[in-house]
């Protein structure tokens, strides 16, 4: 996550000197998939693309962001990235040449040797993948392909070892996890897992359940209060390997799931006061084109397919009824969707406000 007070410092800027460009850019280079995770909640995953940004588009997005003062892109989706096979590593190479901070998430099955090569090459930051067990009968069955969790741990551990090889810092590898029914026993195995694969941290988050294949994972109320005794023996053993976690937010039942948890809304006026913040500070551009102010609400925007990203950033209808809404503390209704990791972080910001 970028440092809370320089994005306070971004946010607080709007009310002295009006609209500020967004610090973090989260880009989708497309929405299909080669795995069929259960969990997953982009429908049209396996089928052929449609319209999708062209590769020219999403470079030209990655100069206006570097323009708008964008410090961080984020390249992930509801698809895999690297299926994008040159469209992906050249917006990478591209933010990393406008000296962005550079994030990808994957599910790690199609980054090889050459992609490995590129990413330390080119000083990328951070690599996410996901992995959801520590076994391959949990991560495939979950994942909807055996094998994939041999050549997703094959490959992350390749491009640690290439890392530590070449002298480089970077990318750091981190792991993300979503708590299901088939995977709760697992959190410590994954703190393990995360340890042997040169992870640095492991984002654990809850599941949110929107199709009945998604409902179908959903946490029993007594694996639920079973939850926290072993996601405490899973911190506990973290801070032991120097690993970090988000674990903190399993440690009460009540938080577990997504969906069904109110957003906290501050006393305070104004942007202190607003329950979430990315509305002023981070931007999603969907595979189409289409904008939000988060994952949570893509696709719900204006598009900068045709539209230049500043225009869209400051004009946008929908944007702006995002934070009319956050300052008179009525978030939009698909807020209490969020995950807690994000939520935590955006009162971190307003703590610096």
């Amino acid at each position: 996550m970028p440092d809370p007070s320089t994005v306070a410092a971004r946010v607080s800027a709007w009310e002295q000197d009006g609209p500020q460009g967004p610090m973090t850019l989260e880009l989708y280079p497309t929405l299909t998939c080669n795995l069929s995770c259960s969990f997953c909640d982009t429908t049209d995953r396996h089928r052929a693309p449609v319209d999708e940004l062209s590769q020219e588009r999403l470079l030209e997005i990655v100069d206006e962001a570097a323009d708008m003062g964008v410090k961080r892109l984020f390249l992930l989706g509801g698809g895999e990235p690297l299926l994008r096979r040159r469209a992906t590593p050249a917006v990478m190479a591209r933010a990393k040449e406008h000296g962005m901070e550079g994030i990808l998430t994957t599910n790690g099955t199609l980054m090889n040797r050459a992609v490995a090569h590129q990413m330390v090459a080119m000083e990328w930051d951070e690599v996410h993948v996901s992995v959801d067990g520590d076994s391959a009968r949990i991560h495939d069955a979950l994942r909807g392909k055996p094998g994939a969790f041999q050549r997703t741990v094959q490959n992350a551990c390749r491009l640690s070892v290439l890392r530590r090889r070449s002298g480089a810092h970077t990318p750091r590898l981190a792991l993300h996890f979503v708590l299901t029914n088939a995977n709760y026993t697992s959190l410590e195995g994954v703190v393990e897992l995360a340890a042997a694969m040169g992870a640095f941290r492991v984002d654990f988050d809850a599941l949110i359940a929107y199709t009945p294949e998604q409902r179908a994972l959903m946490l029993s109320e007594e694996q639920r209060q079973a939850v926290p005794e072993i996601a405490a023996r899973a911190l506990d053993r973290a801070r032991t390997l120097g690993i970090a976690t988000t674990l903190e937010h399993f440690l009460n039942p009540s938080s577990i799931d997504r969906g069904s948890n109110s957003v906290p809304v501050p006393a305070e006026a104004g942007l202190k006061g607003a329950p979430c913040l990315k509305a002023w500070h981070y931007l999603v551009v969907a595979a189409d084109g289409r904008t939000s102010p988060c994952c949570v609400l893509s696709g719900s925007g204006g598009s900068v397919a045709e539209e230049s990203l500043k225009n869209v950033w400051v004009n946008d209808p929908f944007l702006e009824q995002v934070r009319d809404g956050m300052l008179v503390k009525q978030p939009h209704s698909r807020c209490t969707e969020c995950s807690m990791n994000i939520l935590a972080h955006e009162a971190e910001i307003r703590r610096h406000l």
